[in-house]
């Protein structure tokens, strides 16, 4: 299998985003056909890694006229990067700041500023942003909830919805499932701060005249309670409405559309079982692949080894398990480089594909001294993806709370 990577590898030689894509040149034929692409990362915490996904998506958009980037984020926070990006209205940074933590890179920026770059160039053909989650709670609601409580005169109540939500708020910037990872968490269930706050800000006299007070704590409520420390995190509905939006864009509207996201979204799996506290899901991408067939292209960007430690302080990636497939990919090929697994395949390549295998993902909960715990068991890997870019070694994402390096 080594020799065949070795063999087959196209080595990518560029490492800057707004480099030329001639060294991608390749990829360019492998996605011809292709409607949705999905953009699979092992890890959000890796500059190597989503400088790749950013020359992935140029391909796509400046080569391939794909004309939608999705990914799981809420739509109404994706919209205002939309707007910015087909417009130029509003800030790309207070925007970026509502994402999912992991987004909220100055890498991410840097796909932002070159997507409306790309905009003004082609005002006609625009690149448009969507996001596949519905509208969520974010810390200005909880800002909101607490100003119609003081308006409303609710001194003592005041005090008691703010220590539930000055508790619960900081899920926005950890998990509350990472903070019990990391030991951190304060104890009690945020899902129950949640709901006593909305309790107290409906029994308030008048609440019935404050109807977005109330509406914000429902939100809250439903965030905490729908995350997977509250116990109501549900893939089959996420699967449900992403793939129902984004095959709407490309069969209705004739729309190819770029989905960047981690592995266990994108990865064309009929089973997986997620390091996360979650039961055995079908992922979005096999759906999309039983819906399009080969108009569907499952990507996966891994990695070897590094460092990780800015999105997930003190943890530095090792080399990979002698007996994963992260292994095999590290050690035979370039330090960089592209590889189609649909190319033919002799007899024992073929079955070292059909695996299982074991593959590295880099979550919230990420462990280094218990890195063993935190591999996917894949099934056949040519099945789960088409192609792989792979980077031997990462160097961590620079949040935008760091100065750029």
């Amino acid at each position: 299998m080594r020799q065949w990577v070795g063999v087959n590898a196209h080595a990518l030689r560029e490492a800057d985003p707004e480099a030329a894509l001639t060294d991608l040149r390749p990829l360019e034929a492998m996605l011809a056909d292709a409607a949705i692409v999905g953009i699979g990362e092992t890890t959000r915490a890796g500059h190597e890694v989503t400088v790749l996904g950013h020359r992935v998506l140029r391909v796509l958009v400046e080569h391939l006229g794909f004309r939608v980037l999705a990914f799981q984020d809420d739509e109404s926070v994706v919209a205002a990067l939309d707007g910015y990006v087909r417009t130029g209205t509003g800030d790309p940074l207070t925007a970026l700041r509502e994402l999912w933590v992991p987004w909220r890179t100055r890498e991410m920026l840097a796909v932002v500023e070159w997507a409306r770059s790309f905009n003004q160039r082609h005002p006609r053909d625009p690149l448009r942003l969507v996001g596949l989650q519905p509208p969520a709670a974010r810390p200005a609601d909880y800002r909101a909830v607490l100003d119609q409580v003081a308006r409303a005169g609710g001194g003592e109540a005041y005090g008691e919805v703010r220590l539930h939500y000055d508790t619960i708020v900081t899920a926005h910037e950890v998990p509350e499932h990472v903070q019990r990872s990391r030991g951190t968490h304060p104890g009690r269930r945020f899902a129950d701060h949640a709901q006593d706050a909305f309790r107290l800000v409906a029994a308030l006299p008048g609440a019935a005249e404050r109807p977005d007070a109330l509406e914000k704590a429902r939100l809250i409520v439903d965030f905490h309670t729908a995350g997977f420390a509250g116990g109501g995190y549900d893939y089959a509905a996420v699967r449900r409405r992403s793939v129902a939006e984004m095959t709407r864009l490309a069969q209705d509207d004739g729309v190819k559309v770029a989905y960047w996201e981690g592995i266990s979204f994108t990865a064309n799996a009929a089973r997986l079982e997620p390091v996360v506290p979650l039961e055995s899901f079908r992922s979005v991408g096999n759906e999309l692949r039983r819906r399009l067939g080969s108009r569907y292209f499952s990507l996966l960007i891994a990695f070897g080894q590094g460092d990780v430690s800015r999105l997930h302080p003190g943890q530095h990636v090792p080399p990979p398990a002698a007996d994963s497939a992260d292994a095999v990919l590290t050690a035979a090929g370039p330090d960089r480089y592209l590889l189609d697994l649909r190319m033919p395949q002799p007899e024992p390549v073929a079955a070292w594909l059909r695996g299982p295998h074991r593959l590295r993902g880099i979550g919230g909960l990420y462990d280094a001294a218990a890195d063993q715990d935190h591999y996917l068991t894949t099934g056949p890997l040519d099945e789960w993806f088409d192609a792989v870019v792979h980077v031997r070694t990462i160097t961590p994402t620079n949040l935008l709370s760091h100065r750029p390096r």
